[in-house]
């Protein structure tokens, strides 16, 4: 039997990426915070909206996309990453 998922939780961590690497366009770091904010709330209501959220699919493909949220988040600002890990060593 496969395992199955729904894509809520992985689609949540890719629109975190997302809207991390869209934000860092904004110049401003007050208007950097309200547009992560409505890049962020805006994809989730098209997840919701369109019930991509509600897609059951392979665990495999929920976790490629969960991944490849966090790898667009680690391009966007790699240095929250490298700190983490030189703090853990």
């Amino acid at each position: 039997m496969k395992k199955m998922v729904t894509l809520r939780i992985p689609l949540f961590l890719f629109a975190l990426g997302v809207s991390l690497f869209l934000s860092n366009f904004v110049k401003e770091s007050s208007a950097s915070n309200l547009v992560y904010l409505v890049i962020l709330i805006s994809l989730i209501v098209i997840f919701e909206k369109t019930k991509l959220s509600e897609k059951k699919v392979h665990i495999l493909y929920g976790v490629l996309i969960g991944i490849s949220g966090l790898a667009i988040e680690f391009l966007s600002e790699p240095g929250d990453y490298l700190q983490f890990l030189s703090n853990g060593l």
